[in-house]
């Protein structure tokens, strides 16, 4: 059916082709050169279609420009407007820290009140008695939650809420994943 858009005329300039069926991710591009056969046991095929499908590309390596919605072939630039996107980074470069609350474009450091630290030293306590942790772990576990050691050893262990026990898991994990890494 293209056939009869692309076929040359006077005063024609260009044609558009609307595939709103997704013909060519299935078959091929209108540009792509196919091998037609009469033989009712062969199918017709077009060899840079096989190449892109054979490569493993996304549909035929076929893909739509982000920016302006023209078919493009993956790894090259989009025809209509030249857009090249650049693959996302396969790493993405984290680091631990608070969730914080941002205001005018600045995030806002949390601010514990004393009473607050003395409450997460009596379950980090808790903690460290139901697991059997050793006596510094507590210590230590104040010092990354806080940024400094304790004032005191001594403190009564409390059951620890659910936000201590969240954040005693996600400190695990880390520990975890930096034994596995080096």
């Amino acid at each position: 059916m293209i056939g009869r858009v692309l076929r040359p005329a006077d005063g024609k300039a260009y044609a558009t082709i609307l595939d709103h069926s997704g013909a060519v991710f299935r078959h091929c591009m209108p540009e792509d050169r196919v091998d037609w056969t009469l033989d009712p046991d062969q199918r017709a095929t077009a060899q840079e279609h096989q190449k892109r499908l054979g490569s493993g590309q996304h549909r035929g390596g076929l893909l739509e420009c982000s920016a302006c919605g023209a078919l493009r072939l993956g790894g090259k630039p989009c025809p209509a407007c030249g857009l090249l996107p650049k693959r996302p980074a396969e790493f993405i470069a984290s680091a631990n820290g608070e969730l914080g609350l941002v205001e005018h474009g600045r995030a806002r450091r949390t601010v514990y009140e004393q009473q607050e630290k003395v409450r997460w030293h009596s379950m980090l306590a808790g903690v460290a008695a139901e697991r059997g942790y050793k006596f510094g772990w507590v210590a230590h576990k104040y010092r990354e939650k806080f940024g400094h050691w304790p004032p005191s050893n001594s403190v009564a262990p409390m059951p620890a809420s659910p936000e201590v026990l969240s954040w005693v898991r996600s400190r695990n994990i880390a520990f975890a994943k930096r034994r596995t890494v080096a």
